[in-house]
């Protein structure tokens, strides 16, 4: 559902993960260096971007939702380690904007998704518990 919480979470993973698309990862004195220059970095964005994105729509499904938004959770921590690994062999003189630390940002804000979900997933069950024991009484007393 749109109004949910965790909507807004996983729209503004999306969101920072495309922005990424557009940015700069590397300033140095003689040149800057855009994720799109590299595959691998290509590669975690659109998995990234596209996972939160497509789980937005699936709030029928919310255990399917979970499990999704925890596999984009460790897909963006590979690449926030593989992201350090560069910023620990970088050049003298680089600098890394701060783009660099959106997937852990992203992972900050999956967790807390996973966190609503899994409130409306209890919610659902107790409710669907409260009608079965509602139907329950009805057959019982004979209404």
């Amino acid at each position: 559902m749109i109004q949910r919480i965790q909507t807004v979470f996983l729209l503004a993973v999306a969101t920072l993960m495309g922005s990424q698309f557009f940015s700069v990862m590397a300033y140095s004195p003689t040149e800057k260096v855009k994720y799109l220059t590299l595959f691998p970095c290509v590669v975690f964005i659109i998995i990234t971007t596209l996972l939160s994105f497509f789980t937005v729509f699936l709030y029928h499904h919310r255990i399917l939702q979970i499990r999704i938004t925890v596999f984009n959770s460790v897909v963006l921590t590979a690449y926030q380690i593989w992201l350090l690994y560069y910023f620990l062999n970088r050049p003298e003189g680089t600098a890394f904007g701060w783009t660099a630390i959106a997937p852990a940002i992203s992972v900050i804000l999956s967790i807390l998704a996973i966190r609503y979900i899994g409130r409306d997933e209890a919610l659902v069950r107790t409710t669907k518990r409260l009608r079965s024991i509602e139907k329950h009484k009805r057959k019982v007393s004979g209404k």
